[in-house]
């Protein structure tokens, strides 16, 4: 049992590690997404553009090698995608 208990504390250590990294480079894109409001705002860009979001999710799934699916990626991408397009609102 003490065998099955300390691969899963490993586990969701590595888990932790990962959330972190997750964390990082999700902050890292929405400053990148700030900068790329910024200039949009300057050019006088509308902040939603439906062909590069397609764009992104194509590029993402093209590179997905699982296990999560199509449908869970596109899901998670949206959600990013969603959250940077606010803070270029803003």
């Amino acid at each position: 049992m003490d065998f099955m208990q300390d691969d899963l504390d490993l586990l969701r250590e590595r888990i932790n590690t990962l959330d972190e990294q997750l964390l990082q480079l999700l902050n890292e894109r929405a400053a990148t997404a700030l900068k790329i409001g910024k200039v949009k705002a300057h050019a006088g860009t509308k902040v939603y553009d439906p062909d590069r979001e397609r764009a992104v999710l194509e590029h993402i799934n093209s590179h997905n090698e699982g296990p999560l699916g199509k449908g869970a990626i596109e899901e998670l991408f949206a959600a990013i995608i969603t959250a940077c397009r606010e803070i270029q609102s803003n």
